[in-house]
């Protein structure tokens, strides 16, 4: 299995990722808390899938992130 954790914390207070991520880039991902307590902020992203649906979820973070911080 190919994953990678994506620590969203500079970038955001760690209560917000989910929402974020949710709503703003309209994903479904595994949230960090769900691996311990320590990795609040983050978000698990599969990468052992269509490369295409890959970048589709990473375009829509980095999107929804300069909307977020212009």
């Amino acid at each position: 299995t190919y994953l990678a954790l994506l620590d969203l914390r500079q970038c955001m207070d760690k209560k917000e990722v989910k929402y974020f991520i949710l709503k703003d880039c309209r994903l479904a991902v595994d949230y960090g808390e769900q691996f311990g307590e320590h990795f609040e902020g983050f978000v698990r992203l599969n990468l052992a899938t269509d490369p295409a649906l890959v970048e589709r979820a990473v375009s829509n973070i980095i999107t929804a992130l300069e909307k977020r911080n212009p």
